[in-house]
């Protein structure tokens, strides 16, 4: 992921005037690089089990899931369905295809009732 990329989303999480070491972006541009490569690569697992190609967002859902990151998954899954009810023209996912999602309960350690999701704060 680009420097300038992890850099902006550092500072929206920061106070306005709070600074930021090179070595601290560095260290969290590592880190986000080898989370995408593990959630990746889960998600090819699961792919490749089902003798498919293509990751899909449900394949990421689930691989998050599946390495734990539960309250990550249904915050996802939450954003994920606010996005496609964005978009009339995108064709309705199947029940089916969804997997887990949002409305099959769980949460795991530090769930809550609500999500915040980049700029949307999703509640269920």
């Amino acid at each position: 992921m680009p420097s300038a990329n992890v850099t902006r989303i550092m500072r929206r999480a920061l106070p306005q005037h709070a600074k930021i070491t090179d070595d601290a972006k560095e260290t969290v541009q590592e880190c986000v690089t080898e989370f995408i490569a593990y959630v990746t690569t889960e998600a090819n697992s699961k792919c490749r089990g089902e003798s498919r190609k293509t990751i899909t967002p449900e394949d990421v859902v689930g691989a998050m899931e599946a390495l734990g990151f539960y309250n990550y998954s249904d915050t996802l899954a939450l954003y994920l369905d606010h996005y496609r009810a964005q978009d009339p023209t995108r064709r309705p996912v199947p029940p089916a295809a969804r997997g887990r999602g949002a409305d099959a309960g769980g949460g795991g350690e530090g769930s809550s009732s609500g999500a915040e999701f980049g700029d949307y704060n999703i509640s269920q």
